[in-house]
């Protein structure tokens, strides 16, 4: 199986042009491209998706600016997908990791994987891009699969549409219309075999009353993690010895949508929800604490918007939202010192006064909060020209005695515009940008220019080019790292220590902190995107090639070293530089009952040091390999969906990554199902199966199945 990405490069490749081959042989070529009005008006384009996020304007895929994966919640039901995280196991070019104690994560063409930040994902508009810490909690996401309509992915850099930190991509997760989801439904999951602990539970009620459609659903997720992790020696190095992990968790979410009709051109959209959090967190993540207790979290999430539609026309329409969210999370332990020197500044003891072990009680408590307002207007000025512009203003507030020193606030101010012209049946153009103006990183604007040659209905060539950036977050541009002991024994040490910020010193004015500029993107797109109806079905794919240019990326290291053996560092800077080229294919044939996907990504990636703290070059390799991580070159998915009738469903997975920092991954889903329709009622009944292909850890040594195959039992009914 080693090989199998090989083969698959192969395959992707004879696919490509067979497709060039056959948009040939059925006349369809540079001939066509003057043939004249109604080009993009034929049948076929019907099948193309409509695409919401890229623009903000919703547009057919040959018209996009920019290459998008469309995710259909059916689909990853039908594939058996369970994690959220997961689904993008599909989306070309995007890896999957796993840091921490089980904390997954999520990203497009890689880079760091440690607090990924440089992803933008949003839920029906809202950001869940954390505000100060910059990463973004893929556990902790209050959306259950089973109420995701589409995901949309943009694959590129897209701030010209959302603002700086949509650097890499733009996750747009969109959840169903409440007047899609009248009556009740109820589906349960457990792990049978390998991931036994794992169970989700969903529930949702839904009906019409007056002029508002509504949907109340609780969703309970939990899991018990990997099952082994290696112990460690003396120095902190891993041995052969196992033991048992503890990184499960356990999360309920509740939440209300609804859509209130105001009359013929009016509507409101509202939402609100609740999330409630509890981690286990492993004792080995804190060793440098020696902690006696351990330091697992928990946490509550609140969110509530509410969006005005106004439609007083079908060539003018506009939304204004509003929404706030909360994110609170509450980790504390008991750590002991056994060599005070390596926490304690001598000279801020009395003289004469020497410090023994002692015990603690620490945390790193944080409060998030993010208010945002947006308004967005769409004009239809011909049918071959379309704008749509708006501004926005965002406030995030956090918290945190340990990271922050107390509070702190950062503000956005944005305004966005893009127009799409048709000047002639053959050309479609977008040019976008967005002017932002942030409390920490200043002004910038992010501009987006493209080109769509459509040689027929049902082929189109894209040209893209766009700039994006990602600010600093708080915590690189402002730390203030440090622990303050509560409860401290033994207890005449009270005097000394107790309510006191202790450990090495790293704060917004240390010397070891410098200033950090904005990361800068500029990428390069040309992609292909071809359709075919066929007698019993329909074919499409789309090939992109890119040339991207990272600058001034942020890399180092954050890290706390508390004992005689580990090195405290903070060395943060705008110190590396990256060229990321490549190619990716997304392939999709439906055919009467029968469903085929592929997907394959190939990433090229040179990188440099460019700072100037680093002399040593060992060390200046390290930083290039440290935004590397998360970068696989080959990497894909294959999947084959059946409909079998009498109300039986099949279906088969696969996904590779190779290779991921030294880890191979290779794994193969199944599926299968039977439903039955009662009257109003439908029942069904599921089994799925997964077997990882190899042994190796998921991403990091610590991640371990002890059992390659897992199984799980699906049941859902629904009146």
């Amino acid at each position: 199986m080693r090989h199998a990405p090989l083969r698959l490069l192969r395959h992707s490749t004879a696919l490509f042009a067979l497709c060039l081959v056959w948009g040939t042989a059925t006349g369809v070529g540079a001939a066509q491209v003057s043939s004249g009005a109604g080009l993009l008006e034929d049948a076929e384009t019907d099948a193309l998706p409509q695409v919401l996020t890229t623009s903000r304007l919703r547009q057919s895929k040959a018209k996009t600016p920019g290459t998008v994966t469309i995710l259909e919640g059916e689909l990853l039901r039908d594939l058996g997908v369970l994690n959220l995280w997961d689904a993008f196991r599909l989306v070309p070019g995007m890896t999957v990791g796993y840091v921490g104690s089980n904390n997954p994560v999520v990203s497009y063409h890689g880079t760091v994987a440690v607090q990924q930040r440089r992803l933008q994902v949003l839920v029906d508009g809202r950001s869940y891009y954390n505000a100060s810490l910059a990463d973004m909690d893929w556990t902790n996401l209050p959306v259950p699969i089973d109420a995701i309509d589409r995901i949309e992915v943009t694959r590129g850099p897209n701030a010209a549409a959302y603002g700086a930190n949509s650097f890499l991509a733009v996750i747009n997760i969109i959840t169903r219309s409440p007047s899609d989801t009248h009556g009740v439904e109820v589906r349960g999951t457990e792990g049978l075999r390998g991931d036994d602990g794992f169970g989700h539970y969903y529930g949702s009620v839904g009906s019409r009353t007056g002029p508002l459609d509504w949907r109340l659903s609780v969703n309970q997720r939990r899991s018990d993690g990997f099952d082994f992790r290696y112990r460690r020696d003396e120095s902190g190095g891993r041995t052969d010895r196992t033991r048992n992990s503890r990184d499960g968790y356990d999360t309920l979410s509740i939440n209300y949508s609804g859509e209130l009709a105001l009359g013929k051109t009016d509507r409101l959209a509202l939402e609100t929800g609740y999330h409630e959090v509890d981690e286990e967190v492993d004792p080995s993540e804190y060793d440098s604490f020696n902690p006696l207790t351990n330091p697992d979290i928990t946490g509550e999430d609140w969110h509530g918007s509410i969006t005005w539609h106004h439609e007083p026309s079908s060539d003018r329409f506009f939304h204004l939202q509003v929404y706030h969210q909360t994110r609170s999370r509450r980790q504390d332990w008991r750590a002991s010192f056994p060599d005070p020197d390596a926490v304690l500044d001598d000279e801020s003891l009395p003289d004469g006064v020497t410090i023994p072990a002692f015990a603690t009680d620490v945390n790193e408590d944080l409060e998030e909060a993010r208010t945002h307002i947006e308004f967005q207007q769409t004009n239809i000025f011909t049918p071959a020209t379309r704008v749509v512009f708006g501004a926005s203003y965002r406030e995030d507030h956090y918290e945190s005695d340990t990271f922050f020193n107390g509070s702190g606030e950062t503000n956005r101010s944005r305004v966005f515009a893009n127009l799409e012209h048709q000047p002639t049946p053959w050309l479609t153009t977008n040019l976008g940008g967005m002017w932002e103006d942030d409390s920490l990183g200043g002004s910038f604007f992010s501009p987006r220019g493209a080109a769509n040659i459509h040689f027929s209905a049902n082929q189109t060539l894209r040209f893209v080019f766009s700039r994006s950036h990602r600010l600093p977050d708080p915590f690189e541009s402002r730390p203030d790292w440090q622990y303050r002991g509560e409860n401290v024994t033994p207890e005449e040490l009270r005097p000394f220590l107790e309510g006191q910020r202790r450990g090495p010193s790293l704060s917004a004015a240390s010397p070891e902190v410098r200033p950090l500029e904005e990361e800068t993107i500029t990428s390069r797109e040309i992609s292909y995107l071809y359709q075919k109806r066929l007698v019993t079905g329909l074919f499409q794919s789309e090939i992109k090639l890119f040339r991207d240019s990272l600058d001034n990326l942020i890399s180092g290291v954050t890290n706390l070293g508390l004992n005689e053996n580990d090195e405290s560092r903070w060395d943060l800077e705008n110190n590396v530089d990256q060229t990321q080229k490549g190619f990716e294919v997304e392939a999709n044939l439906e055919i009467r009952g029968s469903r085929l996907r592929l997907t394959y990504g190939y990433l090229d990636t040179e990188g440099h040091y460019t700072g100037e703290r680093e002399n040593d070059l060992e060390r200046q390799r390290a930083l290039v390999s440290l935004e590397e991580r998360l970068n696989a070159r080959h990497s894909g998915s294959f999947a084959w969906i059946q409909r079998f009738g009498r109300g039986i469903s099949g279906a088969v997975s696969y996904y590779f990554t190779d290779q991921l920092r030294d880890y191979h991954f290779e794994r193969v889903d199944a599926r299968l199902s039977r439903r039955w329709h009662l009257d109003t009622t439908m029942v069904e009944l599921a089994g799925v199966y997964r077997h990882y292909l190899t042994d190796d850890p998921l991403y990091r040594k610590d991640n371990n199945w002890a059992d390659q195959n897992h199984l799980f039992a699906e049941a859902r009914l629904r009146f």
